[in-house]
């Protein structure tokens, strides 16, 4: 039990490549594609239930509820955690797809990031890159955040942003950073093709290097006194532009 509660941390996960998934739905709807070491499960939660089909995918341990709800994350344990491998996809698969991509530069809050990589999966995107210093993607908060999307959708993690920026543009995706002080609405913008959209962090936006990469500035329309949005609805908001020209056709 000594290693499920190291992969509590961001350090145990770095060290030993794994992650946990909580809850009997998130675990249920694992895909076939993600590799799980073991389930871990609370005495209460396996009692009279049916485990063939956990069996049949991974080895089954079963623990006392008290040292299963010191293993939990949430406050109201389900009973059942999967231990899964981490996936470490590389930008190139993404591009294979020749569809759009959402990049993250030093997104840090976990909400945020699990709600973007959600609603990218949601609207249809290639997947989704993290800059080096952005957030955990295997953060039990990103992870319920996303609500499983980050098994749904490569994330492409700890990535240079001038890296990534100069791979999209070799294989011809235009790249569009979302920037307070930009000059094009994103509705002018033809969204058709293989594009990346560019978000910045929280507190700090888009750094001066990036912007400089991007091939425009874009804002969305502000009315009042509000100066900007939150991360994860700007680029949600983004992404569905996107959305909305490919259905027009």
């Amino acid at each position: 039990m000594r290693e499920l509660k190291q992969l509590k941390t961001k350090k145990g996960r770095k060290e030993t490549g794994l992650f946990l998934v909580e809850g009997e739905k998130f675990v249920t709807e694992i895909p076939e594609s993600w590799e799980i070491q073991r389930y871990v499960m609370a005495k209460r939660f396996a009692e009279g239930r049916e485990l063939l089909c956990y069996k049949e995918r991974a080895p089954v341990e079963i623990v006392r509820d008290s040292l299963f709800d010191s293993l939990a994350d949430t406050v109201t344990p389900q009973g059942i955690i999967a231990v899964c491998q981490q996936k470490h996809w590389p930008i190139s698969q993404l591009l294979a797809a020749g569809s759009f991509i959402l990049m993250g530069e030093q997104l840090n809050d976990p909400g945020n990031i699990g709600a973007l990589i959600r609603t990218a999966a949601a609207a249809g995107a290639a997947g989704v890159i993290l800059s080096a210093g952005s957030g955990d993607i295997y953060n039990p908060k990103v992870l319920r955040a996303a609500a499983g999307a980050v098994l749904r959708i490569p994330v492409v993690t700890d990535v240079l942003i001038p890296d990534a920026i100069g791979q999209l543009k070799q294989a011809g995706y235009a790249v569009y950073a979302a920037h307070p002080r930009g000059d094009t609405l994103p509705y002018s913008l033809d969204l058709r093709g293989s594009f990346c959209w560019l978000v910045g962090s929280e507190s700090h936006g888009i750094s001066n290097e990036a912007a400089a990469l991007a091939d425009a500035w874009v804002r969305l329309p502000m009315a009042g006194e509000v100066e900007s949005l939150n991360a994860s609805v700007a680029g949600s908001l983004l992404l569905y532009e996107a959305v909305r020209q490919r259905h027009m056709g």
